[in-house]
């Protein structure tokens, strides 16, 4: 049970310990970052998951370890009991025992590891100083006739340089410069070969040595040697170590290889082959230059002697001859043309005239006539003799209808006796149930409807009009034409307006 010292509100801001132990390594991982701690292996256990727990201890401390697997996996180090080593890492607390730790990331020999702490701190510093920038960088030139060559008079490294040299561009002139290229003397020895160096002698150094560990190739991280190459007046090719060997040489150098076979490859991008090929190139460029001038020359020589030919007053005359006899076929081909042209024209307007005479008009009129006047006639005695028939016919039907009829009539009459007063009295009866029936006609009739506002919606076709009494109504009459002409009816007047398609624009207008 918690304690609680009974005053108002205690205990509401207070921290767990788990919280404070995960803030405090929180708090320890962003003040110290990434850090490196030297010290002796001791204490070391490799769990089962592949996890490596030790301690680093020196002659007065100690430091608890975690050295996870995935990162001990990358590890090439191995980690032996009593080895002085150099471990990189952040530090933290383990909140299941607040116990205070430093979080392994990487692990390398002491020695080692203090080469190239050295070395990032050097390197970051020249690089903010500007040393490695790309704009400082010379190019190197296409083809040196002088090189310097900085290294070792005996080893591999020069001869592989002197055999590159000596195949891909024999006509340099290749100067050595031997130094030791590793111990204590060497960076002072490298140093004094560069300051050798001048734009007068050279027109490219290069700077080699073989492979080896970082402490052999400790001398090319010098700084003095750095600042050295970074003033050389003479463009620098770097090819120290191996591809993956990297030091500061090859950094403020002007162009970096690989090997020292790659950079005497790079400073002789033209080689004899290509110089060879190259003036091979030029000499059937030369030739065909050469050639094509000569048969330019020829066609010009050509048209001189054309044009001395064609000056000549018999060539001349020749030409002007030529030139009129050319000119008088055209012309009596185009009088003809045109004569036979006008011809043509002649006969049509004669034609035309004689199509528009009166007379072939009045003629063709007649004609046209004959016929109608033939039907017209013909139909009239026809219908003539039709409507006799039927006026005959008619008329013998209505006396049979009426010897048939009038017997039955006179009995019927003479069987009726009309009362005068009963008459009247139907009569007055038969006039006020009209007018009832008119005064309900009325007001159900489509006037009285219109005057309250309403109006009929009727077809405008002609003298007689459909009324349209539903929407649907609409498409159906008008049929396959985008409009209709309808009429709207009101009390007082119409108004015509028109429907069309909604597709085809407005629906009414």
């Amino acid at each position: 049970m918690p304690f609680n010292s009974g005053a108002p509100g205690a205990g509401a801001t207070a921290l767990s310990v788990t919280q404070i132990n995960k803030q405090a390594g929180d708090l320890l991982g962003q003040v110290f970052g990434v850090v490196e701690v030297i010290g002796e292996i001791s204490e070391h256990k490799r769990a089962a998951s592949g996890h490596h727990y030790f301690a680093l201890k020196d002659e007065h401390s100690q430091l608890r370890c975690a050295f996870f697997r995935g990162n001990a996996q990358r590890c090439a180090h191995p980690l032996r009991e009593g080895e002085e080593v150099v471990a990189t890492g952040r530090l933290g607390i383990y909140t299941e025992r607040g116990a205070y730790q430093l979080i392994v990331q990487s692990i390398a020999p002491a020695g080692e590891g203090r080469l190239a702490a050295e070395f990032e701190r050097l390197k970051q510093r020249l690089l903010a100083e500007g040393l490695f920038a790309a704009e400082h960088k010379r190019p190197t030139p296409t083809m040196p006739r002088r090189i310097a060559v900085i290294s070792s008079d005996t080893g591999a490294a020069i001869h592989d340089v002197r055999v590159t040299l000596a195949r891909r561009l024999p006509l340099a002139r290749v100067t050595l410069f031997p130094v030791r290229v590793q111990g204590a003397e060497s960076a002072g020895e490298l140093r004094q070969a560069v300051s050798q160096l001048t734009s007068e002698a050279f027109d490219v150094a290069l700077i080699v040595r073989g492979g080896g560990s970082l402490s052999d190739l400790w001398s090319f991280n010098d700084e003095a040697l750095v600042r050295a190459l970074y003033d050389c007046p003479v463009p620098v090719i770097s090819g120290v170590g191996h591809e993956t060997d990297t030091t500061l040489c090859d950094l403020v150098a002007d162009r970096r290889a690989a090997t020292p076979t790659g950079a005497a490859e790079l400073a002789t991008p033209i080689t004899a082959s290509d110089m060879r090929q190259g003036i091979g190139r030029l000499a059937d460029r030369a030739r065909m230059r050469w050639e094509a001038r000569q048969q330019t020359q020829a066609q010009y020589l050509d048209g001189l002697s054309r044009r001395l030919e064609r000056a000549g007053p018999v060539e001349r005359l020749r030409l002007a001859r030529s030139r009129l006899v050319g000119l008088a076929a055209p012309l009596r081909h185009g009088i003809e043309r045109r004569i036979a042209q006008g011809r043509e024209r002649t006969h049509g307007l004669r034609r035309r005239l004689d199509g528009a005479h009166p007379r072939r008009q009045l003629e063709a009129l007649r004609g046209r006539l004959v016929e109608p006047a033939s039907r017209l006639h013909q139909g009239m005695v026809v219908i003539g003799q039709a409507e006799r028939e039927r006026v005959a016919r008619l008329s013998r039907g209505l006396l049979i209808s009426r010897e048939r009829l009038m017997p039955r009539w006179r009995a019927r009459l003479d069987s009726v006796r009309l009362d005068p007063r009963s008459f009247e009295r139907r009569l007055r009866e038969e006039r006020t149930r009209l007018a009832g029936l008119s005064r309900q006609l009325e007001a159900l009739g489509p006037r009285q409807v219109q005057k309250r506002g309403y109006a009929l919606v009727e077809t405008r076709d002609g003298s007689s009009g459909v009324l349209v009494k539903r929407a649907s109504e609409v498409s159906v009459l008008a049929g396959t034409h985008d409009r209709l002409a309808l009429n709207l009816r009101f009390a007082d007047g119409d108004v015509p307006v028109e429907w069309r398609k909604p597709d085809s624009g407005a629906s009414s207008s």
